[in-house]
């Protein structure tokens, strides 16, 4: 007999594979009862709508990404910290491009769910300053590469193919870092 927290993953596991499938517009309740073989009260019971499901996915899709970012483990070199940080942000985009698109939306909304993503940057741009790498303030280098970031996540956005997102998100962040770090 399954318990209720294994219904409740379920239901969570199918709606995650629907939404990368066929994204969240296409992505119904019932479909999701099927995929994850639950009747629709059952479904209802857990996350009342679809409203609720959806948060509960962006909200752990938040929660992965950020853990993530903490398990990183620094090296002695900053600038490789930031390249493999901004490498680790454009898999996660990739491997769940709908679910990023979701969390962009959220970030919009709430910007301080960003602010621990935005404190490690800064925090490796304080050792480059420190290191007498930094040619700028850290303020100035943190806001050019979150609006680099921000340029990156418009091409997610706007649907653009993978390789194009990988090209243009290469030459934003070498072209950012040549002029911010020596």
């Amino acid at each position: 007999m399954k318990t209720s927290t294994s219904k409740a993953e379920l239901i969570i596991r199918a709606a995650e594979d629907l939404l990368e499938r066929i994204g969240p517009e296409r992505m119904t309740m019932r479909a999701i009862c099927a995929a994850a073989g639950v009747t629709a009260p059952t479904l209802y019971h857990y996350f009342g709508d679809k409203g609720h499901l959806m948060d509960e996915l962006v909200n752990r899709g938040i929660d992965e990404f950020l853990a993530d970012r903490r398990s990183f483990r620094e090296t002695d070199d900053p600038l490789l910290d930031l390249k493999r940080g901004w490498d680790r942000f454009l898999a996660f985009g990739f491997e769940h491009p709908w679910l990023f698109r979701l969390m962009i939306e959220r970030v919009m909304q709430y910007p301080e769910i960003a602010s621990e993503m935005h404190a490690l940057t800064r925090s490796r741009l304080v050792r480059l300053c420190n290191m007498g790498r930094l040619r700028t303030d850290v303020e100035f280098a943190s806001k050019a590469l979150k609006i680099a970031t921000n340029a990156v996540i418009a091409l997610f956005v706007q649907g653009e193919p993978k390789e194009e997102i990988r090209r243009i998100s290469s030459f934003l962040f070498e072209a950012v870092t040549a002029r911010l770090i020596v």
